[in-house]
């Protein structure tokens, strides 16, 4: 049963959007995509207008074409009938088809049991200076019991709060995350 519900959420997909969710208690969305934006517990969500800050951030150190404000460690939260679903992103520098962001979910189960999800992505297209940065499906680098599943592109985009979102091209799920 608990397999045929994993399955059924590998096809509505969101996976790219790192984030293992627990939906109504009994589906699990384990994809490496960003969560739907009512359960999302970040500030910032809901909120103001996900577009660039507009302040024309430099571009990276050299070697790499990611702006620097996207630069590091981000963190959010997805809370759940089960519980927090935290989830910690990081951004390193890189090229067009490097690997870019790493996603770390971690949560409780239907079962009792947790979930660790390691996804990354991939940098698909040489952003604009103050981004935003397009990602490809996100991939599992690690993740325990087959919960994780593969989630969908993204774009990830600078909050003129001072925040990061990251979107689902899939489906348009968000996700807010604030600077460690």
């Amino acid at each position: 049963m608990a397999l045929l519900a994993v399955a059924l959420v590998v096809a509505l997909g969101a996976g790219g959007s790192v984030y293992a969710l627990m939906q109504g208690g009994e589906h699990e969305d384990n994809r490496g995509g960003p969560g739907p934006s009512p359960t999302a517990t970040a500030s910032g969500t809901g909120g103001p207008d996900p577009s660039p800050t507009g302040t024309g951030a430099p571009p990276g150190p050299s070697g790499g074409v990611v702006p620097t404000g996207y630069l590091g460690t981000w963190r959010s939260a997805i809370d759940s009938e089960l519980g927090s679903n935290p989830r910690r992103l990081t951004i390193a520098q890189g090229g067009v088809g490097d690997r870019v962001l790493t996603l770390v979910a971690d949560g409780p189960t239907a079962t009792g049991g947790t979930y660790h999800c390691v996804f990354e992505a991939r940098l698909v297209r040489r952003p604009d200076a103050g981004g935003p940065l397009e990602l490809g499906p996100s991939t599992v680098r690690d993740g325990t019991g087959g919960a994780c599943n593969p989630g969908a592109a993204t774009q990830v985009l600078l909050l003129p709060q001072g925040g990061l979102q990251r979107v689902s091209k899939d489906g348009g799920e968000r996700l807010t995350y604030t600077k460690e």
